[in-house]
């Protein structure tokens, strides 16, 4: 486990190099949502972002990865529920996490640049009371329940409208063959990349 107090934030993923900013953190989450993209495409985008030109995991490696990118600063257990629902949009919170940002760390994220990972220690650990994203995200995790009286229940109801979003498909669960496919696809474009890539340092793309 790495320690942000003592160790450097890693840079690489089993020897693959990668992009560390908050930034391709940003769109790499984005790209997971994106309703017009297919998989594929968000393979390749998500490579692209990553990695540039360079050596890059293939297939469930690189789900492995991007997994890991997303997720690695995290180091509390997951708990017992079953609640997936999507609680961050980082469009739609855009200007709730700039503000913040800027009048509780003094960082403008407009200029500033840092590691995702140290991104998201200081974006989830935000004091709630001075924190208008946390607030937020504590409305679209609210339950309503039936201890609620009718007035605190509609006020959550309308506030939970408000902030609201969009929610992911379930994920289908791919055959055999279209794991292959996958992964088929996947090294065929490594091989596409890295024969333009030879291409363009010999002078001929």
């Amino acid at each position: 486990m790495i320690n942000v107090m003592l160790d450097p934030l890693p840079a690489e993923w089993n020897g693959y190099e990668i992009n560390t900013s908050f930034r391709i953190g940003i769109q790499v989450f984005l790209i997971q949502y994106d309703k017009e993209l297919n998989e594929y495409e968000k393979s390749d985008a998500l490579i692209w972002l990553l990695f540039d030109d360079r050596e890059h995991p293939v297939g469930y490696e690189l789900q492995e990865c991007v997994e890991w990118f997303l997720n690695g600063w995290f180091h509390d257990k997951p708990g017992s529920s079953q609640d997936k629902r999507r609680l961050i949009d980082y469009d739609v919170d855009q200007w709730r996490i700039y503000a913040d940002f800027r009048q509780i760390y003094g960082i403008d994220l407009s200029l500033d640049d840092m590691h995702w990972w140290m991104f998201n220690g200081l974006l989830w650990n935000m004091p709630h009371e001075q924190s208008s994203f946390q607030q937020v995200i504590e409305i679209r995790r609210k339950k309503v329940t039936g201890k609620m009286g009718n007035e605190e229940r509609k006020a959550v109801q309308e506030a939970q409208q408000i902030y609201a979003l969009d929610q992911p498909e379930v994920k289908k669960e791919y055959t055999e063959n279209e794991k292959g496919a996958i992964d088929e696809y996947d090294r065929m474009m490594a091989e596409i990349r890295a024969k333009k890539k030879a291409e363009k340092e010999l002078g001929l793309g």
